[in-house]
């Protein structure tokens, strides 16, 4: 199932980082991040989206606190 998040992402190796932590997610079939839109899009297990977010923003500020995911 795929979702769209709203994202801020400021560069384009933050929007890399965010897509590597996604993507290394259990259950995560894929994802993109748009720069240009500020939008995050995960295929996943359908249900699990929430989860899946959760971890990614747990994973994300330890990464880069200036990426905000918008759940």
């Amino acid at each position: 199932m795929r979702k769209t998040f709203k994202v801020e992402v400021d560069c384009p190796t933050c929007a890399a980082k965010l897509e590597d932590c996604v993507s290394k997610i259990n259950g995560v079939d894929s994802c993109s991040v748009n720069l240009m839109t500020q939008k995050l899009i995960v295929n996943a297990e359908a249900g699990r989206h929430a989860e899946i977010i959760d971890m990614a923003i747990e994973q994300m500020k330890k990464i880069d606190d200036d990426v905000v995911i918008y759940a």
